[in-house]
């Protein structure tokens, strides 16, 4: 199977409050960003097979979400697969994650792609539409570790003449939920 190259793949729940952070980073790229050469941006959580075929499809995904540790809210890191993998997971047992995906891949000796995760640490998981004062302060930070990363692996992220704002993100997916 000839796979795709890149991909970008935002993990999160828009109506946990901060844990949307990654849906909205990935919606505001699509939206205030071209890319060269083409970048795939795969919104929201996908789940269990869906999530299986699209780790499968891609030699490189670029995972965007928030991190659960000890930190301040906004702290950003940027992590590789062996690394994240380690941290373990905080998702719920109904459902698979790309933890379990991974595992599941390599126990079937599927060759794995390149995956990495660049993360943020939330203020509040709480039900509600819409990120916290840190994190909605942290979102450019966010969004230019995104483009950097990118740049770094050769792909020319060059901004849209007229950018949309991060609220008018926030409230096309508050009417989506």
């Amino acid at each position: 199977m000839n796979k795709k190259q890149f991909t970008i793949l935002s993990n999160g729940n828009v109506s946990k409050k901060d844990e949307g952070i990654a849906l909205y980073a990935s919606k505001y790229l699509e939206l205030n960003y071209s890319f060269s050469p083409s970048v795939d941006i795969i919104h929201g959580d996908v789940e269990e097979m869906n999530l299986l075929n699209t780790l499968m499809q891609y030699e490189e995904v670029f995972i965007l979400g928030v991190i659960g540790i000890d930190d301040n809210p906004g702290s950003i890191y940027h992590l590789p697969m062996k690394q994240f993998r380690s941290l373990g997971t905080g998702e719920s047992s109904d459902k698979m994650g790309v933890l379990e995906c991974l595992n599941l891949l390599e126990q079937r000796g599927e060759k794995l792609p390149e995956v990495s995760l660049l993360a943020i640490v939330p203020a509040s998981t709480d039900k509600g539409m819409g990120l916290s004062p840190a994190l909605h302060h942290s979102f450019e930070a966010f969004m230019l570790m995104i483009v950097k990363t990118l740049e770094g692996k050769e792909i020319t992220c060059d901004a849209l003449e007229k950018k949309i704002t991060l609220n008018s993100v926030i409230e096309s997916c508050a009417s989506i939920e």
